[in-house]
């Protein structure tokens, strides 16, 4: 009996056991934006590609129009006010609106996407700039290797180290009787 409660509990311990996720990593290709600028970086989403994780964009200096526009690079996907993917896109903007970077796809898919013509930046002293042409490429990076073993991993140790303790315990019991 108490080897069936054993492995029912191994059983149940191994479905509840979930694998880990892997971000998905795009990478920004042939952004240009108005007055010759470019928009360079990457961006991470969650496995589903509904979620920002990370960002790492940066737009380049130029002029367009009367506006003179600086370097800035936009780096943190906490700052993003508005996240729609994968169907339309996402906006960072800095604290008091003083720089934006918005990016619309439609939609966002591990193949890539075009980068829409609504998608623009901007920056205080500079004004809007518009993208007008680029795409964004998944880039397939292999996850890290974790130091730390998943759930399942755990559950399948777990359950050999019984198992081996049971073996050694129950040659033991036969051992000692066999030997009166």
């Amino acid at each position: 009996m108490k080897r069936v409660a054993a492995i029912t509990t191994a059983i149940i311990a191994m479905a509840m056991a979930a694998p880990a996720w892997a971000a998905k990593t795009f990478v920004l290709d042939n952004v240009t934006l108005q007055g010759g600028g470019t928009l360079t970086g990457t961006f991470t989403t969650d496995d589903a590609l509904k979620s920002l994780l990370a960002i790492d964009i940066t737009a380049s200096a130029g002029t367009y129009g009367p506006g003179v526009f600086s370097v800035f690079n936009y780096n943190n996907a906490a700052l993003a006010d508005w996240v729609s993917l994968p169907t339309q896109g996402f906006r960072i903007q800095t604290a008091g609106a003083a720089q934006q970077l918005r990016l619309d796809f439609n939609p966002l898919t591990l193949t890539g996407a075009n980068i829409l013509n609504t998608s623009s930046e901007y920056q205080r002293l500079g004004g809007p700039r518009a993208v007008l042409t680029g795409r964004v490429v998944f880039q397939d990076v292999p996850p890290p290797v974790s130091a730390v073993p998943e759930p399942a991993t755990w559950a399948m140790m777990i359950i050999g180290f019984g198992a081996v303790g049971s073996m050694v315990r129950t040659t033991r019991r036969r051992n000692v009787f066999s030997a009166a």
